[in-house]
């Protein structure tokens, strides 16, 4: 076989390098100073995010910034949202249901038990 190495003309391109294998091939940005379409902190108030839907569209807009949201990521934080309600509203009942069953409580002035008033 002859050798071709005369006829070969390199092309001028200049391949990428492989990614590092200690650097993240996808990272996730959480920069809390902008939205985060949940929740704002201006001026020292914590606003809740509100979200602005109109019907026939497919995207959802974000009440704090304008930004349009994927309506995924909204039902994910409204579910989230419902299942923190859920368990509120769980542990309140069994709160409620834990003080009703009280007949008698520690007086905060003389320190007796005294009979719980149930008007």
């Amino acid at each position: 076989m002859k050798d071709d190495s005369d006829n070969i003309k390199p092309l001028g391109i200049t391949f990428k390098s492989p990614p590092a294998e200690d650097a993240p091939q996808l990272e996730i940005v959480r920069d809390y100073s902008q939205c985060n379409h949940s929740w704002h902190v201006t001026g020292g108030k914590v606003r809740q995010a509100s979200y602005l839907m109109r019907e026939g569209e497919a995207e959802v807009e974000c009440g704090l910034c304008g930004t349009r949201l994927d309506p995924l990521f909204v039902l994910a934080q409204l579910a989230r949202h419902e299942a923190q309600w859920q368990r509120h509203r769980e542990i309140h009942q069994d709160e409620m249901k834990r003080l009703n069953e009280r007949t008698r409580t520690k007086c905060q002035h003389c320190g007796k038990l005294t009979r719980i008033s149930r008007r």
